[in-house]
């Protein structure tokens, strides 16, 4: 049974890396030359466009391919700030969840073997702090989504704790890519949309959700 999941995994990440090194990626400038088209498609076909959104942020979410944030830059390009946003927070929230889920028990097995040994040392702590440690990880965007699903399915960390720390984790980079779709004809790539202001906006929100994890270890070692 793992052997089958083990090559089910496999053949799906060359399978992704396959089609993005032949086929290449879409850039942002091929979808700018192509919104005519595509915005007619979008408005004939809502709920599909909708559902294949969504579906497409599952996958580039859950693999190493540099994807999920062209997908959700065009969200709000084509379906405008709000409803882009909200489509960003639930698509992301529900590839955060399918990834914690694999992890944790479709293909645990195997991932603990690749990744267990680097998350053994620190268990305990994340039992205690984990919601702040996620949150933070999630906030600052400097370790891919895919590796935190991972990790947090081997981990103890608790279902209600990943859940809430996903979805308000999740909050400020998905409000950012929408509102970048919307001015995506004055921008050229997605380094524009993290000028120092954001990015210094982002870290102090990361440092004040682990506040609360540092401040008990603090009480603990002064006990």
């Amino acid at each position: 049974m793992h052997t089958k999941h083990t090559l089910l995994l496999l053949l799906l990440v060359l399978f992704g890396v396959a089609v993005y090194s032949f086929a290449g990626a879409p850039g942002l400038n091929d979808i700018q030359a192509h919104r005519q088209a595509l915005a007619l498609f979008i408005e004939s076909h809502y709920a599909f466009s909708v559902g294949v959104f969504f579906m497409l942020c599952v996958i580039f979410i859950n693999s190493p391919l540099p994807l999920a944030a062209v997908m959700k830059i065009l969200s709000g390009y084509f379906f405008g700030f709000y409803a882009g946003a909200a489509y960003n927070v639930g698509a992301t929230l529900l590839a955060c969840l399918i990834g914690f889920w694999l992890s944790r028990h479709a293909f645990r097995s195997r991932f603990e073997q690749l990744f267990y040994a680097r998350l053994e040392a620190v268990e305990h702590e994340i039992e205690r702090n984990g919601f702040y440690y996620f949150l933070g990880l999630r906030i600052v965007m400097v370790v891919p989504y895919f590796l935190i699903n991972i990790l947090a399915g081997l981990s103890r960390l608790s279902f209600k704790d990943y859940l809430l720390s996903t979805l308000f984790g999740v909050l400020p980079a998905s409000l950012i890519y929408a509102n970048g779709g919307e001015q995506l004809e004055q921008i050229r790539s997605t380094a524009e949309l993290f000028d120092w202001h954001t990015v210094i906006a982002l870290l102090l929100m990361a440092t004040a959700s682990l506040f609360p994890a540092w401040w008990q270890r603090r009480k603990r070692r002064s006990g």
